[in-house]
């Protein structure tokens, strides 16, 4: 009987020392796991009872309050280091894919991501443009003399040889070989730095230039050909504007006076092109002419100047000691 009262005793005490200091809850903690306890701080948690520390949250989780019992992952575009109370949106430049990412992804070169939180992958460099650095918030315009008729590219291609020259000319940003042409004005590099500044896109074109001395499509009328039309972009710097390539179009080049003959690479001075076109109306000291089955008829030159010998220009008269002659090519 005694030793019944005995252990009846002792187990009664241990009750009270119990309920004096009980275990600590799951989101707190004590040197001894009982109490008095205290709230995990934030960044960690607790996830039983009796914890006598608390665990860090993991990379890519985070735990945002005190007393917590679990950690949360950041999610998709979102990262963190151990221990983070809160998730670190990627910036640009990066992705992040995973729901748990303990630090963000660079874009790889030849893709971009303009704006932070970037979640499945950077965007290509669309054709026309390319990047060659890790990282990158943009994509560098290809340089005159340069095309990129890919997207997703490292760095852009040269013009092939044109002519008589080694390197054919291009209009910055160009998206097809067909653009370049036998001309000067072509740049010799076309490079990013390792700081990610673009190159400068040079190959400043006239407002007058429209269409390519090329064919990039099937014209099914007769007397038609395929020429590109031009379209203007902003250049690297971000000032002024360039000229690209952006469709084609199916010119009538029997009768057309700006691309008679053919599709014009530079109606500049009315030369005539590779393809055998030319722009009448860009002819020098020329009032009126016309496209007739693809050659320019010059109707009538400026003052101060008359037709020459072969038809194809206005120049000026060459003066005679004789009287004048008539002719209805001159000034009227």
């Amino acid at each position: 009987m005694a030793r019944i009262l005995v252990s009846l005793l002792v187990l009664l005490a241990v009750v009270a020392q119990v309920a004096a200091n009980p275990p600590c809850s799951a989101g707190y903690y004590s040197s001894n796991g009982k109490s008095p306890c205290y709230a995990c701080p934030a960044g960690t948690y607790a996830s039983q009872t009796s914890q006598t520390s608390c665990t860090l949250a993991s990379p890519g989780w985070y735990v945002s309050g005190s007393g917590s019992q679990a950690q949360t992952p950041c999610g998709q575009g979102y990262y963190s280091a151990a221990g983070a109370s809160q998730c670190t949106i990627c910036p640009a430049g990066s992705y992040c894919n995973s729901n748990t990412n303990a630090a963000p992804t660079l874009c790889e070169p030849g893709r971009f991501s303009a704006n932070p939180g970037a979640k499945q992958d950077c965007d290509r460099c669309p054709r026309g443009t390319f990047s060659s650095i890790s990282g990158a918030t943009k994509c560098c315009t290809c340089c005159s003399g340069y095309y990129n008729d890919q997207v997703g590219q490292p760095s852009c291609f040269k013009c092939p040889n044109k002519g008589n020259f080694q390197q054919g000319w291009s209009p910055a940003g160009s998206i097809s070989p067909l653009q370049c042409i036998a001309t000067d004005g072509a740049l010799s590099s076309c490079s990013q730095d390792s700081s990610g500044t673009c190159p400068a896109a040079g190959g400043a074109v006239s407002s007058q230039l429209r269409r390519a001395a090329t064919t990039g499509g099937y014209c099914g009328k007769s007397g038609y050909k395929s020429c590109p039309v031009w379209n203007a972009i902003t250049s690297n710097s971000g000032h002024g504007t360039q000229t690209t390539m952006y469709k084609y179009e199916c010119v009538n080049i029997a009768s057309d006076v700006e691309s008679c003959g053919g599709c014009v690479d530079d109606p500049r001075g009315g030369n005539r092109s590779a393809d055998g076109g030319r722009d009448c109306s860009a002819i020098p000291n020329v009032d009126d002419v016309i496209c007739s089955r693809g050659s320019c008829n010059i109707l009538k030159c400026s003052k101060g100047s008359v037709l020459s010998a072969d038809k194809e220009n206005c120049v000026p008269p060459i003066k005679r000691s004789h009287s004048k002659r008539d002719f209805h090519h001159d000034e009227a």
